[in-house]
């Protein structure tokens, strides 16, 4: 039995492509590097590290700055430079790609930042920190162009532009015990007023994603539902139902078509955003999955877990199965298109290594999937309006199938969430 696939288990359909051993701590990001033959993770161990796809082994030396671990990472749309946050100081970080340096760090947020976006243009960024503010800034010359806006989550988890740029949304949470809703909220880029409140989630939303068409907002929450949203009426469209603990990451393919998920039930999964349904059986993991991302074409998924390790796995025949993989890249999403205007090369990396069947792990027990219809908006982006009008509270009556519903994960996870999050010194490094 191979030790280097221990605690993972994986469906017939699914090829786990490479292990990612190195980290000593809880891989916190991943994504996928322009030429498509690199990986690039940070970890609450303080690193940024470059992987090769297909060899599974580490490119060059760590890449740090300081002993502050590294909770999040965004590449910028030319694929030149990534940016990240988790800095006790606040520092947003910009590094170099090809040098693995720190170019500049941005001052402004009083606590850890905990996401960050790039704007499809690269000329701004969007941060949201554990001091509930949100920050917008200029990347070329690293100065705050709107905000600290206070955004009124106590801790700002997600943060995520609209694909045309003129909106950006937040999500987090409260610590009290009397507080039901933990709304995502949507805010005009350009005058950083309240554009409407999304009310759904019964607990803190760990993460957000925006469909590349601009007409679905998506987010995952530690109630374990995943919820989307109507990005013209700001109504609710679904609950994509199937996880039993946290949703702590997801992430749109390249199509638009499929939501991959990451959560604290140590399984990743795939959905079908047309109807709201699983595509596939759990991705297995050994500990709580933090992050989930796509390469440029699609068929790769690289996840990231609090054993210290990151995965990838080969799903074209999920996609394909799932007839999924019909459609054309949108000759509008310019973020996998490289610096020139062209679709960033893509050449098949994926090595498949000696796999067993360990069992599923305790409390990850796959759930029939329940959701409801997405639906289509005829609209391809909302207008946003500069009026000083009340801004919009979402219905808290969606309009979804009646047998979709919430599952509740238990008291453990919000004590445990509360007590390893509110200290100030993040001393625990977890989540």
């Amino acid at each position: 039995m191979s030790s280097s696939i221990i605690g993972i288990q994986e469906a017939s359909n699914m090829t786990l492509c490479q292990k990612f051993e190195g980290h000593t701590g809880w891989v916190t990001g991943a994504i996928h590097l322009p030429d498509g033959q690199r990986m690039l993770t940070c970890s609450s161990d303080g690193s940024l590290r470059v992987w090769n796809l297909k060899s599974g082994k580490q490119i060059g030396d760590d890449w740090r700055d300081g002993d502050s671990e590294v909770r999040t990472i965004a590449l910028s749309p030319d694929g030149m430079k990534v940016v990240s946050g988790g800095s006790v100081d606040g520092a947003v970080k910009l590094w170099d790609i090809d040098t693995g340096k720190v170019i500049a760090k941005w001052m402004g947020h009083t606590k850890a930042v905990w996401s960050v976006c790039w704007s499809r243009d690269g000329q701004r960024m969007v941060s949201g920190s554990y001091d509930g503010t949100a920050r917008q800034w200029d990347v070329e010359n690293g100065e705050t162009i709107l905000g600290p806006i206070e955004t009124g989550h106590e801790h700002v988890e997600a943060v995520v532009y609209s694909p045309d740029i003129s909106m950006f949304a937040t999500g987090g949470g409260t610590f009290s015990v009397s507080d039901t809703e933990h709304p995502v909220k949507i805010w005009d880029a350009k005058t950083s007023e309240l554009v409407a409140t999304l009310n759904g989630h019964t607990d803190w939303v760990f993460c957000l994603a925006w469909t590349p068409d601009g007409k679905t907002l998506i987010s995952g929450s530690v109630d374990s539902s995943i919820r989307t949203w109507n990005t013209t009426t700001w109504t609710q469209l679904a609950v994509l139902d199937g996880h039993n603990n946290a949703v702590y990451g997801i992430a749109i393919s390249p199509n638009g078509r499929i939501l991959a998920s990451a959560s604290y039930d140590n399984t990743a999964r795939l959905w079908n955003l047309n109807n709201g349904q699983s595509i596939s059986s759990p991705f297995h993991h050994a500990n709580f999955v933090n992050r989930v991302s796509f390469s440029a074409d699609g068929k790769l998924l690289a996840t990231g877990c609090d054993n210290h390790n990151a995965y990838t796995w080969d799903i074209s025949a999920i996609v394909r199965d799932a007839g999924l993989n019909d459609l054309p890249l949108d000759q509008h999403d310019e973020s996998m298109l490289s610096a020139e205007g062209t679709q960033r090369p893509v050449t098949p990396v994926c090595q498949t290594i000696d796999r067993v069947s360990t069992g599923v792990p305790q409390g990850s027990t796959q759930k029939s999937s329940s959701a409801a219809q997405i639906q289509s908006s005829s609209q391809p982006h909302l207008a946003v309006s500069t009026s000083t009008a009340p801004p919009v509270v979402a219905s808290t009556t969606p309009n979804i199938n009646p047998h979709a519903k919430i599952k509740s994960i238990g008291c453990w996870t919000r004590l445990w969430h509360s007590i390893c999050c509110t200290s100030p010194e993040y001393t625990d490094g977890h989540h």
